[in-house]
């Protein structure tokens, strides 16, 4: 796959990927395989994502618990790339090298952020419903520090493997219960991020803005939910004036196109990318209502 070239491009897309972070950053909190820039595929695709279980510590014994005694393991969990979201930008009547430099690359930044942000939110609400071997539980009628440490005996597993989905007002509440001192620098941007590592011993607090209204949260493992994307394959790459891909640290990507069209006289700028999430553990979940 060639590479981007133009200057404007390259830094709406990478600034993307940084405006992307919050809900990126949301979905590494499970297990989750990106690809990186390098990696392409295509919808419907099946990506094996690898899966750790929970392991244990106990004391060795020679004829009982010996090390080949399995006390945990990785599997690996099929995930289907069943969604592309894009965003398209036409330049009407000038040159993409023409264009405003900061405020018109931010906005097709902010874009392409929204995009990503939208359907990965969108991907954690489908997913979080009854049935199929998930089950809710009554809890955390009130917000308060004695119901969040209650909350932990409900953990599917671990607390230290289990990420507490909140719906909005009551990630708020949780918030509302501490200030900067309990918090620290993680709190400092847990607005922002809707996201909230370690406290009381969960791995992390997470705020879903998409979740169904008939629940209030719930219990999640690490390992109950898979996520998978690819780089986009694209058929003829001579059609495009320009295309390449780039990838955050974890190897979240997204493919980038230029091209014209003869028959508009318009300039057109994709941004793309191939996605999937599919619950692999359903009895790793608790909803609470």
């Amino acid at each position: 796959m060639s590479s981007l070239t133009s200057p404007g491009l390259i830094k709406a897309t990478n600034d993307a990927l940084i405006k992307s972070s919050p809900a990126l950053n949301a979905v590494k909190l499970f297990s989750f395989d990106f690809g990186g820039d390098e990696q392409v595929g295509e919808w419907g695709q099946i990506v094996k994502v690898p899966v750790v279980s929970h392991g244990t510590i106990s004391a060795f014994n020679l004829t009982s618990n010996d090390y080949e005694t399995v006390d945990g393991g990785i599997t690996y969990a099929p995930v289907a790339l069943s969604v592309q979201p894009k965003s398209t930008f036409e330049f009407t009547g000038m040159d993409i090298l023409e264009a405003p430099n900061a405020p018109y690359w931010n906005k097709c930044a902010d874009s392409a952020a929204d995009g990503v942000r939208g359907f990965i939110s969108e991907k954690f609400g489908e997913l979080l419903v009854s049935g199929n071997g998930v089950s809710t539980i009554s809890a955390l009628n009130t917000v308060t520090k004695s119901n969040l440490a209650k909350l932990r005996k409900e953990c599917p597993a671990k607390p230290a493997s289990t990420v507490l989905l909140c719906q909005p007002d009551v990630y708020a509440d949780i918030l509302a219960l501490f200030d900067s001192s309990v918090l620290g620098t993680d709190g400092g941007n847990a607005v922002e991020t809707g996201i909230l590592p370690r406290l009381y011993g969960f791995k992390a607090i997470l705020q879903v803005e998409d979740m169904a209204s008939d629940y209030k949260a719930a219990l999640v493992d690490e390992g109950a939910i898979a996520f998978a994307s690819r780089a986009v394959k694209v058929g003829d790459e001579g059609a495009y004036t320009e295309i390449g891909t780039v990838a955050d640290e974890y190897g979240f990507p997204l493919t980038v196109m230029r091209h014209g069209a003869a028959r508009t006289g318009c300039g057109y700028i994709n941004v793309t990318t191939l996605f999937g999430a599919a619950i692999i553990q359903p009895s790793m979940i608790k909803l609470i209502v």
